[in-house]
Order: C-alpha cells, then sequence, then structure tokens
C-alpha cells in the first residue's frame, strides 16, 4: 500500500515536471488552446506574398495561442472580400483599404482592425520603351483600366488628382485578364498594378519598366487592411482583439524572418516559388511603415481614413457619404 502511494506520487511529479518543460518551451496547449474558438479570414487573392504571415501564424500556432482555430479561405478580389465579410459569410477579411472605403459607401457595414501597409502599393507601369515617365504622357496611349477591381477606383482617383484629361486617354477594359501579358503583349501601353505582386513579378521576367507612384501625384490611401463586420465587433469585442493580436505578431515575425514565411507559405501552397515571393518583399516590407514619421506597426488613425476617403470621393466613388471615422473599429 505504502509502496502504491509512494509511485503515484512520483508518476504526479514527473507529469508535473513535464509539464512544466513544455510549457517552458510554449508547445503546451493553455487553457485558451483547450477551447478554441472557429473564425474563417477571406483572403483578397490566391494565397501569395502577402499572405505568407498569416499561413505563418497557422504554423507558430500564433492564432491558436490568443484561443482561435482559424480557416484561411482564398479570395478572388478586395471588392469581393468587403463583400462577403460585410455580409456575414465570413468573419474576417484582407482587402485593400479602397475596397473597405467604397464597399461602405455600397452598404457593407465593415470596419478596419488594424492597418498593415500603410502605404498603397498601387503604381501605374508601362514598358520602358513606351516612353511614359509622366502623367501627361499618357495622352494618346491606351491604358488597361479592370471595371470590376478596385484598380478602377483607383484609376479615376489619379486622373483627378493629377489633373489629367481623361478624353486624351483609351481605356481598355480589361475584366478579369491579368494585365501582365496584355501589357507585355502590346494590347495596352500602361496599367495600374500592385507594385508588390504584378509588377514585381514582370521584372523577374526581365521586362523593363516605367514605374509611376500614384502617391505622388496626390493619390492618398491605406494599403491592405485587417477588417471585419461591424456587428461582429460589436457583439464579440474580445474575438476582434485576439484575432487582431494574432495577425499583427504574425506579421511582425514575418518581416523580421521573412524567407521562414514564404517557405511555411509553401508548405500549405506547394506550388509557391520562394524567390519569387521573396522578392515581393523587397516592396511590402517598405509599405508597412508611414510615408511621413513612425508609427507603431497596425496603427490605424481618422487623418489616415479621412485622406482615402477623400481620394475616392473626389473621383464620385463613394456611393452613400458616411463619416470616416466609422471606419474604424472601436476596440478598447
Amino acid at each position: 500500500m505504502t509502496c502504491r502511494r509512494l509511485i503515484s506520487r512520483r508518476s504526479l511529479l514527473q507529469v508535473a515536471v513535464a509539464s512544466a518543460a513544455l510549457a517552458s518551451t510554449g508547445l503546451a496547449p493553455t487553457r485558451a488552446q483547450e477551447n478554441l474558438k472557429k473564425a474563417t479570414l477571406r483572403l483578397n487573392y490566391v494565397p501569395n506574398a502577402e499572405h505568407a504571415p498569416y499561413y505563418l501564424g497557422l504554423k507558430k500556432g500564433f492564432f491558436k495561442q490568443v484561443g482561435l482555430d482559424l480557416e484561411i479561405l482564398a479570395g478572388t478580389g478586395s471588392n469581393e472580400a468587403v463583400r462577403l465579410v460585410g455580409a456575414g459569410n465570413d468573419m474576417f477579411g484582407v482587402s485593400v483599404a479602397d475596397a473597405v472605403v467604397t464597399g461602405r459607401g455600397r452598404g457593407a457595414p465593415v470596419v478596419s482592425l488594424a492597418v498593415l501597409l500603410q502605404q498603397s502599393p498601387n503604381v501605374l507601369v508601362s514598358l520602358k520603351k513606351n516612353g511614359i515617365q509622366k502623367p501627361t504622357d499618357l495622352y494618346g496611349k491606351k491604358v488597361g483600366v479592370p471595371s470590376r477591381s478596385t484598380v478602377y477606383a483607383f484609376w479615376l482617383a489619379f486622373i483627378k488628382a493629377a489633373g489629367l484629361d481623361a478624353s486624351k486617354i483609351q481605356t481598355v477594359d480589361l475584366g478579369t485578364t491579368p494585365t501582365s501579358g496584355v501589357l507585355v503583349g502590346g494590347g495596352i501601353d500602361a496599367a495600374i498594378t500592385l507594385a508588390t505582386n504584378e509588377m514585381v513579378a514582370l521584372e523577374l521576367g526581365g521586362v523593363e519598366l516605367n514605374v509611376i507612384d500614384l502617391v505622388q501625384y496626390g493619390v492618398r490611401s491605406y494599403g491592405q487592411v485587417l477588417f471585419s463586420n461591424d456587428a461582429l465587433v460589436k457583439s464579440q469585442p474580445e474575438l476582434a482583439k485576439k484575432m487582431t493580436a494574432a495577425t499583427l505578431k504574425s506579421w511582425q515575425y514575418t518581416i523580421a524572418h521573412t524567407r521562414e514565411a514564404v517557405e511555411i507559405l509553401k508548405g500549405y501552397v506547394p506550388e509557391t516559388k520562394i524567390e519569387s515571393e521573396m522578392a515581393k518583399w523587397k516592396e511590402i516590407t517598405p509599405r508597412t511603415k508611414a510615408r511621413d514619421g513612425d508609427v507603431p506597426f497596425g496603427h490605424q488613425d481618422l487623418a489616415g481614413w479621412r485622406s482615402t476617403y477623400e481620394t475616392f470621393a473626389a473621383a464620385g466613388l463613394i456611393g452613400t457619404a458616411y463619416d470616416p471615422s466609422d471606419i474604424i473599429a472601436k476596440l478598447k
């Protein structure tokens, strides 16, 4: 009897020591991890470089550490991501800021939880041989503008901000046709695209480009944001806080360990080309910082959202007017 009690106590002690060791490594399940809450994240496109942080967060357990069982869903565009989250089909979303601004003006009750890119990655690219170095060089040229994309909003904003005469520029609606092939093939002379994606892919393919950064001509907008449905944030503020915290942690780790993050992305998305996606991060990382002054990672404020709002309101793209402060999720 005494022997059994001794063995039992010793076993309990061993279990306690083992548990403490696991906890010290961060591998032991916390109480939050034992009661995970399901959450969905709708991406704005098929998984690529800018989505590596979310997959890294899955692999590293950053979302589980705050009690979330996260499912990442591929997207078909920022507008669609805003529509799905606004309708309550998905809980959280990733989108360019202009889609959030214009989407809310169309009635989608979405709010931003964090700004991941302080600067918009939209740039106007053209083949170097076309000689387009400034906005007025577009006169007499053909510009590809996909009307069902948020790029269309940027194009109208750019025309207005740069003071261009739209009648002197021929626009070609690309629909869902990828910009790169049409540009290289000569079907268009220029197009607005993402510096963090298509522009890098073109340059890696040996295409020489002229690049006009829209922000230099007054098109001011936040870039990628994490957002949610206003009703969800109000009814489950702690859930929104946890999602935001895990996302920011995942992004910050990715910035410091980019190759590791891209390799993890490849583990989830086998077709990922590591070097190509690494090259995109050379454009992504600088845009996580504000153009003027330092701000904490993920920072958002009324001035930034008002600037984003006014850029698209000036182009007549907001729809129903609203107070830009409504875009910022009220989390305390």
